[in-house]
């Protein structure tokens, strides 16, 4: 033990707030205040403090001369077991950062002539993933890159597939946000969803109290809730059983009928031993104006006498699926589907 003496008087000091002991314990214990613990899964305030992070390093680095530039286009990668845990929060994270984003364009306008952005609409599409660009993303790391007008569609094999890509993102060297190429073939892994991708309408008068977030995929289902998007009509020849299911979400799971499956509202479930589990599933790009559909069975999947060729579960291989397209499940089960 050791006591701190006052310089002048010689008499021991009162234990004060701001004191050395403050100062020694502020410099060795995590902030209460931090946006996450020291370890641990992250939290939905060090999200958003990534994405201000990146949005203020776009626009020091895409501004020029009077016109004030700045990244619009977000991909936020996440551990899968983040990424299913921060879900139901993810449109309040996109909701607070764009108004933190429009506070600090108020802010940074006063010093430029012209606000410019590059395109009409902020886009954030969250994905799990456990690598990105030869790291290992742990339920401690986000990974946020900005563009200022965002890649083609992922998975849907157009020609930029060995393109590069100019973004933000942090450098693995020096941990800071930079400005730097990115080859496109690190995303072609990660499942960017309709339900993780949010596309919200800039507002040119930078108006922070009224934003309303929701996902592309509640956008989807709600212009669509009464008839449903699709209609899959199936016969199963091993039963001769046939029925039908309204497809109302923008992405479904075929799969097998079984226990752990029934708890699930967008699987379509077949009872069939010759359906796997999972066997495919059926989308709708927002983006293309199209439905898709990959497969993942080890047994045949074809799509109008086109066989499909398998992916993995976790890097789906999408394949167009055209109104009124016969889908033959391991040539024993038939599914006609329909576009409402």
């Amino acid at each position: 033990m050791f006591a701190v003496y006052h310089v002048k008087s010689g008499k021991p000091m009162k234990k004060r707030s701001g004191d050395f002991f403050s100062a020694l314990k502020s410099m060795i214990l995590p902030d209460t205040n931090d946006q996450r613990a020291a370890t641990g899964p992250v939290t939905n305030n060090y999200i958003l403090k990534e994405l201000l992070d990146c949005f203020d390093n776009s626009c020091k680095r895409e501004s020029v001369g009077k016109s004030l530039l700045f990244n619009m286009h977000y991909l936020i990668i996440l551990h899968p077991e983040v990424y299913e845990e921060r879900l139901p929060s993810l449109p309040i994270i996109v909701k607070e950062a764009l108004k933190a984003f429009y506070n600090r364009l108020k802010s940074y306008k006063r010093n430029y002539d012209e606000l410019s952005p590059v395109s009409f609409h902020w886009q954030f599409r969250f994905a799990p993933g456990t690598d990105f660009n030869q790291e290992k993303i742990t339920v401690e790391d986000v990974r946020v890159i900005g563009m200022l007008t965002g890649v083609k569609p992922l998975g849907s094999g157009g020609s930029d597939r060995h393109n590069t890509a100019k973004v933000t993102m942090k450098s693995k060297a020096t941990n800071v946000f930079d400005k730097m190429d990115i080859n496109l073939d690190v995303l072609r892994h990660l499942h960017f969803a309709e339900n993780g991708t949010f596309t919200v309408k800039f507002n040119p008068e930078l108006n922070v109290t009224n934003v309303a977030v929701t996902n592309n995929a509640t956008q989807k289902t709600v212009r669509n809730a009464d008839n449903g998007l699709a209609r899959i009509e199936y016969y199963t020849a091993d039963t001769s059983k046939d029925a039908v299911y309204i497809m109302k979400d923008t992405e479904i799971v075929i799969a097998r009928k079984e226990p752990e499956n029934l708890g699930y509202s967008n699987y379509l479930l077949i009872e069939s031993g010759f359906v796997s589990n999972p066997h495919a599933r059926i989308r709708w790009n927002e983006s293309q104006q199209s439905f898709q559909i990959a497969s993942f069975s080890n047994n045949e999947t074809r799509v109008n006498e086109t066989v499909i060729a398998k992916s993995e579960a976790g890097s789906p291989r999408w394949f167009d699926l055209r109104d009124k397209s016969q889908v033959l499940l391991n040539g024993m089960v038939t599914l006609t589907f329909k576009q409402l």
